[in-house]
């Protein structure tokens, strides 16, 4: 149950459906006067020093790629913050579902709230889906929040 003062974790890659699961996790935070902790998850590449010079290219991409984030994170928050809403930003790598599985066991996070692309088929066989595994694995409630499909 969300109670007053509720920590709410919101997972985000920037996407368009993260940004829409966002706009939910406001609505709540406004309501429950929670805490959003933004979390954006860096999936690790695995490389060692034999590679030579493609191994410190890696290390600048990873650099470049966690400063990238760090400045759209601080960019939302600026945003809730305008709000009236409490944030904590975080920065982690690893494999998302369980570094935000760790997160919520860690930090007492009472709700989750997601996006999903709606992927299916292939795709979604090849590429897995955080969504569904933190659904399956979370100590708490994860609400998964999907765009609306525009008819044609």
């Amino acid at each position: 149950m969300l109670t007053k003062n509720a920590q709410i974790l919101v997972p985000t890659d920037f996407s368009a459906p993260s940004n829409h699961a966002l706009e939910y996790a406001e609505t709540f935070a406004k309501a429950f006067d929670a805490t959003l902790h933004l979390a954006h998850v860096i999936q690790e590449i695995e490389y060692t020093e034999e590679w030579g010079n493609v191994y410190t290219k890696l290390k600048e991409v990873r650099e470049m790629v966690e400063e990238q984030s760090r400045q759209k994170l601080h960019a939302l928050q600026e945003r809730l913050t305008a709000n009236g809403i409490n944030s904590t930003l975080v920065i982690a790598h690893g494999r998302p579902d369980v570094v935000l599985k760790e997160y919520i066991e860690k930090h007492g996070i009472s709700l989750v709230i997601i996006g999903t692309s709606g992927k299916r088929g292939v795709e979604h066989f090849v590429l897995g889906s955080t969504t569904e595994r933190l659904l399956r694995s979370a100590s708490c409630p994860v609400l998964a929040v999907r765009m609306k499909q525009h008819s044609s």
